[in-house]
């Protein structure tokens, strides 16, 4: 698995993602967690469809920790985060308005991929071109799947 490539992979279950513009309402970021319950994640993309950031179910997650339980019990969170989830009204507040998200290209390697996936604690990145506008994702189900196929010297599912 180490040296086999992204782009062998990434397709293979599908999108579990979707994009939307950066300045995109909240409501609208709660309205696609609500609506397709399967969703992983929200990538965020500039005016230019260029990948800025992600919105994740984490991120969703402590939003509504916050508003709806005033965040009490938690506190591995610094006061700086609070006021940004608790205040967010766009998609990028809730990402924190910088795109801490890895990404990878087709070229990269699945090993790669799964470091950035570790390092940053997501279990779907974007796959982006060169110009850095998505070209899809890549999840834990198709890294595992990988791992399993080649290992036993088939890439067929």
């Amino acid at each position: 698995m180490i040296n086999h490539l992204v782009s062998e992979v990434y397709k293979l279950h599908g999108s579990v993602s979707v994009s939307i513009n950066v300045d995109s309402s909240l409501e609208e970021v709660i309205g696609w967690f609500v609506r397709v319950p399967s969703l992983r994640g929200i990538f965020l993309v500039d005016s230019k469809l260029r990948f800025v950031g992600m919105v994740s179910r984490i991120d969703l997650l402590r939003w509504a920790h916050l508003k709806l339980a005033g965040g009490k019990g938690r506190y591995e969170i610094s006061i700086s985060d609070v006021f940004r989830i608790s205040d967010a009204r766009k998609a990028s507040d809730l990402n924190g308005g910088t795109p801490r998200t890895p990404s990878v290209k087709e070229s990269d390697t699945l090993q790669s991929a799964l470091d950035k996936m570790l390092d940053y604690e997501e279990d779907i990145i974007p796959v982006l071109d060169s110009e850095g506008r998505i070209l899809g994702d890549l999840g834990l189900s198709e890294v595992l799947w990988s791992g399993f196929a080649y290992s036993r010297g088939t890439t067929q599912q």
